[in-house]
């Protein structure tokens, strides 16, 4: 299951994809026509906290 949350500007936006065994924040940038190019993508692992 995945699940996409946004935050943009006209320019920018940070794209937060929740997966099933980690989550993902993308940067990525506009570049007309409603194109994005994604520059930096981190991986946050979970982790089991017992």
């Amino acid at each position: 299951m995945t699940k996409q949350t946004e935050a943009f500007t006209k320019y920018h936006r940070y794209q937060l994809v929740h997966g099933d065994d980690a989550d993902f924040i993308s940067y990525q940038r506009h570049l007309g026509d409603g194109v994005w190019q994604t520059f930096s993508t981190w991986m946050i692992p979970r982790t089991d906290c017992h």
